[in-house]
């Protein structure tokens, strides 16, 4: 349940930065944990993988207490690694 209530709160505050930097959290998909392919290279089971659905660009964030991943999800976001703000175009 905890692990849940975690990856609630990671995803509502990762929204809220979406917004910030003007981006549509609706275009955005969210997970937590090691992607499939990705966990028989021993990759930290505290990973949010944050995708954009209308540019199809991928980035993983590790999420262990301590770690500066809402800073670095900004960093990403306002320098147009998933592409420039505004809303999705489907």
């Amino acid at each position: 349940m905890e692990q849940h209530a975690n990856a609630t709160s990671l995803s509502a505050t990762l929204a809220q930065t979406l917004k910030l930097a003007g981006f549509e959290p609706s275009d955005f998909e969210i997970s937590e944990g090691a992607p499939e392919g990705l966990r028989a290279l021993g990759l930290p089971d505290r990973l949010l993988t944050v995708r954009r659905r209308s540019t199809g660009h991928r980035q993983l964030y590790a999420t262990t207490p301590g770690s500066p991943w809402l800073f670095n999800a900004f960093a990403d976001l306002t320098a147009g690694r998933f592409g420039a703000p505004g809303l999705a175009r489907n």
